[in-house]
């Protein structure tokens, strides 16, 4: 029965001797005493993702127990910590690591050997012996150090002062009198010298063991994994004729050759993060003061696990079972037996072959842990050959690249090149004109046909000879499964292009009358269209694709392409893809439409709106003639309106009048009155003045009459406009007085006793009678 045992693993891996076959070999330098042997196991399998984790394994064949040990670097123990797996059938292996320092201890102090002063702070305590350059030496504990200002000659210097612990008391001296000061604790001396000797060494990562114990056993394949941080791998592209290349660049900077490896890649967008796994940590508690000095005894209760036992008696015994190293050990294994990748990496895409079906597909991998403990040599394998199996591609699928028996030494980077297959690559021109008014761009249009996702990268587009001509470069965003781009790469100065000014035009197509509601509702086609012109001058045919934003709503494209003019829809963009001969000219005519319904009210209609409708063919007689109601009703709301605001302005003008003759009237010359003949005069003429005032306001209460019947017809509201306002003063309630009902004031002739029976004869005059005679009868 196999039996794993799996725990977290970090992201680097230092240098590991590996033997020359897939064997694991004991270390000869184990010394004779020893329990357990040391084991080196060959690295055998590197998977690199692209997010920055790499899955290093190492399988080999031992015999009996042993330990495999990888040093990982401290930045990289939490994905040890978190991520490790070991898969030996003889059961009983562990991974164990050396604990972290509790944060509540003190950290051990080193010498400080920046200067002589921070040198003597750090051997503070120690007991020393100070050779003086005059006297006798000093022996004693080294007390203190302390900076003193002293003036020396014309300057101030800083000088240090060392105070020693002696038999006969305190000493302070100048460190500058000494000329040797000697510790005498070794343990000191040796941490002095392992401080030198670290400063003199190349600077490395600090790295930390993690071990992997096999128990004892026989003959037997076993394999570890380790998940470690890694560079991530670069993708870039490049096209030759009608290949698509897909060159992995990869960076090795785990410490260790790679001899003989299965590389694997794999692209995709997990979610990742990073915890602290391997510090300890301690509780943060609030330290609460005691509420009174005396504080009651409360009981104390201990908590465990606890499991029913029955007796042969029926009586309940109950024992308390700790959590042991067996519970844990099971509990361990459901939760972390797929501890490794979590997914399957599908078929890939070999060197110079082509995409299998892959990447991660389907449902989810759910966490199971096999019965008795048992877990396949390689648990993702079934995973792996159901994904390669897939005919569809599940969103979300991964590239996987697969590379066999790959040499890549420490510190060095690897160029793999692979032919992307099947793809379709097409060089076309396409136009934009928000891009560039008169030039279309040279593009690649690139239809991924495989199951996986091409991640962005950059691309080179080689032609010519050998690929020495470089036509341009580009980024490929990312390509999802069975899906088109569009690339471009440069401007194309073989086809010219002459954008025609954009023509927007509105036709009206359909009018209907309400006459319930006075409405008429009007059908109109608006249209916007743009001609654009393509001349091709590259030598060859040309395949072009117009490309114009989508019509805004809502407006719609109107489809006017032919058999050789096809229309495909983009996310933002309507394009016309057509084919041009050498030499040929072709022109594009792109429409946009839509119709719109308005309804109009008759009183609000502008009369050369319905003169204009009258005078066009396609209307019949009878909507014509309903129209020319509606206009005649119009002219002569509007003839009326304009009667009365001039017969306002006279009645202004009257009264204005009035007032000045009255004034005249009523004047005095040297205290004395005007004679009777003058003053006569001036009492005809007021009368003459009042009658015509009275014949204007006759006048415009009938046309109030006649205005309200012509807004009757047309359905208009009968207040009066702001001009017509002064109306009210002397027609009463003009706007609530019923179209067919009588002024209120009689029009009658016996108002004016100047008014002769044969004034209704002759040519009318503002007031519907007879012209009026001279204004002013004085000749002013």
């Amino acid at each position: 029965m196999k039996r794993v045992c799996c725990c977290l693993i970090a992201l680097s891996i230092a240098s590991v001797m590996r033997a020359d076959g897939r064997t694991a070999s004991r270390s000869e330098s184990q010394g004779a005493g020893a329990a357990t042997p040391r084991l080196e196991l060959p690295l055998t399998s590197v998977t690199l993702h692209a997010a920055g984790k790499g899955w290093f394994e190492y399988s080999g064949t031992i015999e009996g127990a042993g330990i495999f040990s990888v040093d990982v670097d401290t930045f990289e123990i939490d994905e040890a910590v978190r991520v490790s797996r070991l898969i030996d059938p003889a059961g009983g292996g562990k991974i164990r690591l050396a604990s972290a320092r509790d944060p509540i201890e003190p950290a051990p102090v080193a010498p400080n050997t920046r200067t002589q002063g921070d040198l003597l702070l750090s051997m503070r305590g120690q007991h020393i012996v100070a050779t003086m350059q005059q006297g006798p030496d000093i022996e004693g504990v080294l007390v203190a150090i302390e900076q003193r200002t002293e003036r020396v000659g014309e300057v101030s210097e800083d000088r240090e002062y060392m105070t020693v612990l002696t038999d006969e008391g305190l000493l302070t001296t100048p460190v500058h009198a000494t000329a040797a000061i000697r510790s005498t604790d070794q343990e000191f001396n040796a941490k002095l010298k392992a401080t030198l000797t670290k400063l003199t060494e190349p600077a490395k990562l600090e790295t930390n063991p993690i071990e992997f114990v096999f128990g004892d056993g026989g003959r037997r394949d076993v394999t570890v994994g380790v998940m470690r941080s890694v560079p991530m791998w670069k993708v870039s592209y490049r096209v030759e004729a009608d290949k698509l290349i897909h060159r992995s660049i990869v960076d090795n900077t785990s410490g260790i050759d790679w001899s003989d490896v299965d590389l694997h890649l794999v692209d995709g967008n997990p979610v990742l993060f990073a915890m602290d796994m391997h510090s300890i940590a301690r509780a943060k508690l609030q330290k609460v003061e005691r509420p009174e000095k005396h504080v009651a005894m409360a009981p104390q209760f201990n908590e465990s696990l606890s499991v029913i036992e029955h007796d042969d008696s029926g009586s309940s015994l109950q024992t308390e079972q700790s959590m042991d190293a067996a519970m844990y050990e099971d509990m361990y294994m459901d939760s972390m037996s797929m501890g490794g990748m979590g997914g399957g990496m599908g078929g890939g895409m070999g060197m110079g072959g082509g995409m299998a079906g892959g990447g991660f597909g389907g449902a989810p991998p759910s966490r199971q842990s096999s019965a008795g403990g048992q877990t396949a040599a390689d648990p993702t394998a079934a995973m792996n050959r159901a994904m390669a199996e897939t005919a569809d591609a599940p969103a979300g699928s991964t590239l996987a690249l697969n590379f066999a028996n790959v040499d890549l030494p420490s510190g060095e980077t690897a160029l793999l090149d692979s032919v992307v297959q099947p793809v379709t690559i097409e060089d076309v021109s396409v136009y934009r004109q928000s891009y560039h008014p008169t030039a279309t761009l040279l593009c690649l249009e690139i239809e991924n046909k495989t199951p996986s996702l091409l991640s962005s990268g950059p691309l080179s587009v080689l032609a010519g000879d050998r690929g020495r001509a470089i036509l341009g470069e580009l980024v490929l965003p990312s390509l999802g499964p069975n899906s088109k781009r569009l690339t471009g790469y440069a401007i194309d100065g073989g086809v010219r292009v002459t954008a025609a000014p954009t023509v927007s035009d509105s036709k009206t197509q359909a009018i209907e009358l309400n006459g319930e509601l006075h409405q008429i509702e009007v059908e109109r086609l608006h249209q916007v269209s743009t001609d654009y012109e393509f001349l091709n001058r590259s030598g060859a045919e040309r395949t072009v694709i117009l490309e114009v934003p989508a019509p805004e709503p809502p407006f719609e494209w109107v489809d006017s392409s032919t058999g050789d003019v096809t229309r495909e829809r983009a996310d933002q963009f309507d394009r016309l893809r057509f084919t041009i001969e050498d030499g040929q000219t072709q022109t594009q005519a792109i429409k946009h439409q839509h119709t719109e319904k308005e309804i109009i009210r008759w009183a609000t209609i502008a009369t050369a709106q319905l003169e204009s409708w009258i005078a066009a063919p396609q209307w019949d007689d009878e909507l014509k003639e309903e129209l020319k109601k509606i206009l005649h009703s119009r002219r002569e709301l509007d003839a009326t309106h304009e009667k009365l605001a001039a017969l306002l302005a006279m009645r202004n003008q009257l009264i204005q009048e009035i007032e000045r003759v009255t004034g005249q009237l009523s004047r005095r010359y040297q205290g004395a009155t005007l004679p009777k003949e003058i003053v006569s005069r001036y009492q005809d003429r007021l009368i003459e003045l009042e009658n015509q005032r009275e014949k204007s306001e006759r006048r415009m209460r009938e046309l109030s009459g006649t205005r309200r019947k012509w807004m009757s017809e047309l359905g208009m509201d009968p207040s009066l406009p702001p001009e017509l306002l002064p109306l009210r003063a002397f027609v009463i309630d003009t706007d609530l007085i019923p179209a067919d009902m009588a002024d209120v004031i009689e029009s009658s002739d016996q108002s004016n006793p100047n008014t002769s029976p044969e004034s209704g004869s002759g040519n009318a005059g503002p007031f519907g009678d007879t012209p009026a005679g001279p204004s002013d009868p004085f000749g002013g």
